[in-house]
């Protein structure tokens, strides 16, 4: 292992927390335990790291249906042998073929709102479920299914972080009828230990499971997906289902302090977090105040996010490149730029905010490692159900506007900007590890905090991803319970407005891989119900 990462602070044992879980043969983790479970099983039983993430995400469709679904995108990041040798899949859905923000302008709307037909792009996660099993799974894709089908008829008990999110989100489950007869008990949501069923979602697995992609994309759940979509205004057809696709496409890389971050490329965001952990390398870290550095962390997060809004897009259409913004020249006047004592305002993002998605990883043990994360934008995604097939919509589309000429104009068949990005890290040649951060917009953000932490000021994972968080929410400075009235006052001195506490900022998972000692460190954070284990 990189003698980077060989001199973590340990755990203190005086305060509430969490220990890393260690393991030879194999680790995961996921927001879940349930989830965590059914992969471990999966990896016990002689399934690969892919055989285990997809079962476990089409658990977590299940038990965490405000954070992903059937209905969703999905991106992923493979290796698989256990080297540098990384690839990207993109499962992000497009929009339909008659698609058009010119509709929207004449008819004087100028946001995509999550609950309009407009905000659902086909669904990717399915094509890229498929794709991901067809060139690298093992176990028979029926009995990946199983579990998800099992708790999707009998149920699965919500869980604490899971229960808190419901209760926030029962006037946008109202809205829909079908929405309210499935995901409201008696108009209420959810509670702490109830039992959540979803048997038509369970119907609608056990046909992907027997029928694969057509399952989805054609037959009698695109026939109730297309009907619900057209009873709410929207014109989606069976074409656009049918043409639905996933790809392979290559990361992208960026280096910190000596160690390889591989990203994601647009129309993902994971550049956003290599912007910023470029600016953040300008700075020498080892004398400077806690409030001095979230400041300049802030700053560079800023800017990275004013680059993302103005050049970011489909590949298609895309304006923000590695060579491009990754330059010295251009990072080191951004650097330069930052003012140590004033907090800079930026143009607020027209890009919604949204806090909502889930994150897996799994390393197996013959050494294939995969990221992977599966989301339906907002929480409950649009809001939307198709009753029959007892899917929820995501809203992806939210992420375009209706901006004439416009890199995420609203356009047929493109892709949207996408927040999720999976992410691994190497160094000399090795891989080192493979981690995702949740969040929304957050994403790459965390991306770039995490990866600090721990290079910079020697967190192991699971304190890193338990740290309390900062972020600057279109330039309202959102903070985690557990900073220090001082550094909050100096930073208010800056200029920085605070939001604290806010809430809590996404959530997290990693693997960290040391072949010297051979052993696997996995962590999940506090924030979700998650559980990193290994055998």
């Amino acid at each position: 292992m990189s003698k980077l990462f060989s001199n973590f602070n340990k755990r203190d044992f005086s305060s509430s927390g969490r220990s890393n879980a260690l393991s030879s043969n194999g680790m995961l983790a996921s927001s879940h335990s349930i989830a965590s479970s059914v992969g471990l099983e999966i990896l016990k039983s002689g399934g690969n790291a892919v055989d285990a993430a997809l079962a476990m995400n089409a658990v977590l469709c299940v038990a965490e249906p405000h954070m992903t679904g059937v209905g969703g995108d999905c991106f992923a990041m493979l290796s698989v042998d256990g080297s540098t040798n990384v690839k990207v899949l993109n499962g992000s859905g497009k929009s339909s073929e008659k698609a058009s923000a010119g509709i929207l302008r004449k008819n004087n709307v100028s946001v995509i709102k999550s609950d309009m037909p407009d905000a659902i792009t086909i669904p990717g996660a399915v094509a890229s479920w498929c794709l991901l099993h067809k060139e690298h799974g093992h176990m028979p894709w029926k009995e990946l299914y199983g579990p998800a089908i099992h708790y999707a008829k009998e149920g699965v008990k919500v869980h604490e972080r899971v229960a808190f999110d419901w209760s926030n989100n029962v006037k946008k489950l109202s809205l829909d009828t079908d929405t309210a007869n499935l995901f409201l008990k008696n108009g209420r949501a959810y509670e702490f230990m109830d039992n959540f069923k979803n048997e038509n979602l369970s119907k609608t697995f056990r046909t992907i499971a027997e029928e694969g992609f057509e399952g989805f994309y054609g037959g009698w759940v695109a026939s109730d997906l297309i009907k619900k979509i057209n009873l709410i205004g929207g014109n989606h057809t069976l074409k656009d289902f049918s043409n639905a696709s996933a790809e392979w496409v290559e990361p992208i890389e960026g280096n910190y302090r000596g160690i390889k971050i591989h990203e994601a490329p647009p129309n993902s965001q994971g550049l956003v977090a290599l912007i910023i952990l470029a600016i953040l390398e300008r700075f020498n870290f080892n004398k400077i105040t806690k409030a001095d550095y979230l400041h300049i962390f802030c700053e560079a997060t800023k800017i990275g996010y004013f680059l993302r809004d103005l050049y970011l897009a489909d590949a298609e259409y895309n304006k923000l490149s590695v060579n491009n913004f990754l330059n010295s020249k251009i990072i080191e006047q951004y650097a330069f730029n930052i003012d140590m004592n004033k907090a800079k305002t930026f143009e607020k993002s027209d890009f919604p905010s949204h806090p909502d998605t889930i994150y897996l990883t799994v390393r197996d043990k013959s050494g294939m490692t995969i990221s992977f994360i599966n989301s339906l934008f907002d929480a409950f995604g649009s809001g939307i159900t198709a009753p029959k097939s007892g899917i929820l919509f995501h809203c992806r589309g939210r992420a375009f506007n209706t901006i004439e000429g416009h890199l995420n104009e609203l356009n047929p068949n493109k892709r949207p900007v996408h927040t999720i990005i999976p992410a691994m890290i190497s160094k000399n040649g090795k891989l080192l590890g493979s981690f995702g951060v949740m969040g929304g917009q957050y994403q790459a953000a965390g991306h770039a905090y995490v990866l600090s932490q721990m290079i910079d000021f020697g967190l192991n994972p699971q304190l890193a991803l338990n740290y309390p968080r900062v972020f600057p929410n279109n330039n309202l400075l959102d903070l985690e319970n557990g900073f220090d009235k001082e550094v909050i006052d100096e930073l208010k001195f800056k200029g920085h407005e605070i939001n604290y506490p806010s809430l809590p900022i996404g959530g997290g998972q990693m693997i960290l891989i040391d072949e010297e000692r051979d052993i696997l460190i996995g962590a999940s954070d506090w924030r979700k119900d998650g559980l990193a284990i290994g055998y």
